[in-house]
């Protein structure tokens, strides 16, 4: 087998997807081969086109209609021939070394399952996202018990899905991995979604597993089944900043919430039933509580005092946390007051 298959999903953004590839053909270690996944673009991607430019290393597979972001990493993976696997999306790029350090990583320690790069913005907006995510990847590392060394690698274990139960920074979704290993993690996660009467087998999780916030999901069932994982925290992964991303919009940022909430009530559901949540059901508990009450606090800022109650009642139905109930009076003073006078 080759070495690694780079997987670059793509939908109508064909001058993006062009410095994507040029970001690849660039690498130190150039990948084995790379697999350009068509997620229903219009017109559609051309081989022909791709081939000419970057080489005979690239090929490209095609879904006919839109199936989103998680189906089509999980096709590129289905098509690939190579032992390891990395992930790039159509508007970001890797920095030249990023396949060297992770394979070799890897390849140096059979005991380590994936490892994670360290991201960082580049583009017009990018000095929020610089400002944010070493914050943010700063708080699961401790929280998530990381162990740093001086070549600037953190290792976990088991306690990183505590940290990715609450936040799942950039980093944490940008991963190279043993092919074999993706697939794992893919098959727990159909796992949790077949608990669904609805959803019969692996074909039909794989279309239920749509919208937003897919990566994410990803990190948490990869940290409940990796033994250990690690982290290059140095800029690795590029991820552009420039208001073009999909989830990026505001319009969004709703939608991303309610998506939030789904898939935590999905996990929840399987931790009751699939032995490898077993030992964090408290830990998923606790994390949908916090949804909730994230979602009630938006809903409260927006002036939808009704929405933001309901979703307040589901925190405190699982959680009885004391910032829940300060909030709760906060909700309920104003219409006391409004009553007296």
């Amino acid at each position: 087998m080759s070495l690694i298959s780079a997987i670059v999903t793509t939908q109508n953004r064909p001058a993006l997807l062009d410095e994507a590839l040029l970001s690849l053909i660039n690498q130190s270690l150039p990948p084995s081969e790379i697999i350009v996944v068509d997620d229903g673009s219009h017109p559609r991607v051309n081989a022909e086109t791709l081939t000419s430019k970057f080489g005979n290393t690239v090929r490209v597979v095609r879904n006919e209609e839109a199936r989103g972001l998680a189906f089509s990493r999980n096709r590129g993976v289905e098509a690939a021939t190579s032992e390891f696997i990395v992930h790039l999306d159509d508007d970001d790029l890797l920095s030249p070394q990023a396949i060297d350090h992770a394979c070799a990583l890897l390849s140096s320690d059979p005991e380590l399952d994936l490892v994670f790069l360290g991201a960082q913005g580049f583009g017009a907006r990018s000095e929020h996202f610089n400002r944010v995510q070493p914050e943010a990847v700063a708080r699961v590392i401790t929280s998530g018990m990381g162990r740093e060394d001086p070549q600037d690698i953190v290792s976990f274990d088991k306690w990183l899905i505590v940290a990715l139960l609450l936040t799942v920074p950039i980093a944490f979704q940008r991963v190279v991995l043993r092919r074999e290993t993706w697939s794992q993690i893919s098959a727990l996660r159909w796992r949790a979604y077949q608990i669904e009467p609805d959803v019969p087998d692996d074909e039909a999780a794989k279309l239920r597993i749509i919208g937003p916030l897919r990566d994410s999901e990803w990190a948490i069932y990869a940290a409940a089944i990796c033994g250990k994982t690690a982290l290059i925290n140095r800029p690795l992964y590029l991820q552009r900043c420039e208001g073009q991303g999909y989830s990026s919009q505001p319009a969004n940022i709703e939608q991303h919430m309610l998506q939030g909430l789904a898939i935590k009530n999905q996990l929840f559901r399987a931790s009751l039933s699939l032995p490898e949540f077993g030992k964090w059901k408290k830990q998923i508990r606790d994390s949908i509580a916090s949804a909730y009450f994230d979602t009630a606090y938006y809903y409260f800022r927006h002036g939808k005092r009704g929405t933001s109650l309901r979703y307040l009642r589901q925190a405190l139905f699982i959680s009885q946390k004391p910032a829940y109930i300060r909030f709760a009076f906060r909700m309920w003073l104003p219409r006391r007051r409004a009553h007296i006078e």
